[in-house]
Parts: structure tokens; sequence; C-alpha cells
């Protein structure tokens, strides 16, 4: 099973179901997501899925595993010939890294979570 796939299944958790998760658990997440390297998409997966793991988590590991059957599925590997939507090509070329997963957990936590370290803006009169 591939991290990357790990990685988008919980993103879409965060972007899908995000009310599954406490604001206790979104502190941690946030706090461990601070964390990740920058470029080990198999780290970063094995972290996320351990974080997973809590009893008190089990809503949200069924829904990751939901997913991750899902997303697993649909990508079928065959390297040099899976294409995206339309039959399209990645804009990235295949020698360069695409955003980096942790780029792409950090947009997907920070968009999700109900707290926020910065104040939403308020406009001024």
């Amino acid at each position: 099973m591939s991290s990357q796939n790990s990685i988008q299944a919980f993103i879409q958790i965060l972007n899908s179901q995000s009310q599954l998760i406490s604001l206790l658990d979104w502190e941690e997440l946030q706090e461990i997501s601070s964390n990740f390297p920058e470029d080990d998409d198999e780290e970063i997966a094995e972290t996320l899925e351990d974080w997973l793991q809590a009893a008190s988590r089990s809503q949200l590991l069924a829904a990751y595993e939901e997913n991750l059957e899902i997303i697993t599925a649909e990508s079928s590997i065959d390297v040099g010939k899976n294409l995206g939507i339309a039959n399209s090509k990645s804009q990235t070329p295949p020698d360069k890294p695409s955003p980096s997963s942790k780029e792409l957990l950090d947009n997907a936590i920070k968009h999700n979570a109900p707290l926020s370290d910065k104040p939403k803006s308020q406009p001024t009169q």
C-alpha cells in the first residue's frame, strides 16, 4: 500500500468528515503535523496511522480505512500509464517532487481546523 494513498485518505477525512475530530484531537493533530518530515511520506503515513489507533478515534479510523480502500482500488499500480482526470498527465515532471505530502496535509489541517492560530479577518470600519 502506498504512503501517498494513506495520506490522501487522511486528507479526505479532514476535508469531508472533520466533524468526527474533537477539539482536543485537532490540537494534537496540529502539534504532530508540525513535526512531520518534509519529504518522508512513509513516516508521515505511519505517524497518522499511529495517531488513529487511539480507542477514542475509532470512527476516524473506520472512515480512514474506508477512504483508503477506495483510493487503493481506484489507483491501479501501472507505473508510467496512470493518467489523471480526463486522461491528463501530471504537470510535475517525473523526476521532480509534487507538492509535498506534508504541505498538502498542513493545508488541509489549517483549512479545516475549528481553531486557528490566526483570528479570522474581520472587516474594519
